[in-house]
């Protein structure tokens, strides 16, 4: 057998085999690809790993970077002078963190098949119902690709706000294709959510949306949260436990 490759020894042996005598060389082939046929292979000539699987393929070589240019937020400023001013003014003026740390932030949050609620394969955005200033607020879009918190305005008005309540504030929005809008204004709502009623900032902007609200970064770190759009749902640790939205 000097010479031969482990794939014809594994068939030789196959074929030998009462149990395997009607597959057809593709089906074989397949078996042998997913690892099924390893307790067949040659003593260590087996390409398989412990569980069975084969190695991961090595990346490829690349030969070239490519960069894009963003702009800010509203916490660095949205131009690359702002944020290099802000890092420089901040430097010397970070306060001394504490060494003590919660129970929350010792808290793991973890995603498993219990919380699969639906088997069929999607493409779902991830989309959850919130208390806001005392009402239910549907539509709510968590995107982890938004720097800022937003509300239409057309749900401030159902919500009951006033101009009073709002803060005139003009910030440039960019969307994925480039195309720029502005706020119109900003607010401060408290949200509840798992037990917290947070006050919550969002940029108010007119037009129309298939959203309510959409809730971004700011908000999911303000409560540690971590989204899943496969499971639907979001987490987020509390002094109490997981909560899940």
């Amino acid at each position: 057998m000097v010479g031969e490759s482990t794939e014809s020894i594994t068939e030789k042996r196959i074929s030998n085999s009462p149990h395997w005598q009607n597959m057809d060389s593709q089906e074989i082939r397949r078996l042998y690809d997913q690892g099924e046929l390893s307790h067949l292979l040659p003593c260590g000539d087996k390409q398989q790993d412990k569980v069975g699987f084969t190695k991961p393929a090595a990346p490829p070589t690349c030969t070239k970077i490519i960069n894009v240019i963003t702009c800010g937020s509203n916490l660095t400023g949205f131009t690359y002078s702002a944020a290099k001013r802000r890092a420089t003014e901040t430097k010397g003026d970070r306060p001394e963190t504490s060494c003590r740390v919660s129970h929350a932030d010792l808290t793991a949050v973890a995603f498993d098949k219990e919380d699969i609620h639906d088997s069929q394969e999607h493409h779902d955005v991830l989309i959850i119902t919130l208390a806001m200033a005392n009402c239910t607020v549907r539509k709510v879009l968590v995107d982890i690709a938004s720097s800022v918190n937003l509300i239409m305005l057309k749900t401030i008005e159902n919500m009951g706000f006033s101009e009073k309540d709002l803060q005139k504030k003009t910030i440039p929005l960019v969307g994925f294709s480039g195309e720029t809008a502005n706020s119109l204004r900003e607010i401060v709502i408290p949200t509840y959510t798992g037990g917290f009623n947070k006050q919550v900032k969002y940029l108010v902007i007119d037009g129309p949306s298939t959203y309510n609200v959409i809730l971004g970064r700011p908000w999911l770190h303000l409560m540690k949260a971590v989204p899943s759009t496969y499971h639907q749902c979001v987490k987020f640790p509390t002094p109490w436990g997981v909560e899940t939205i």
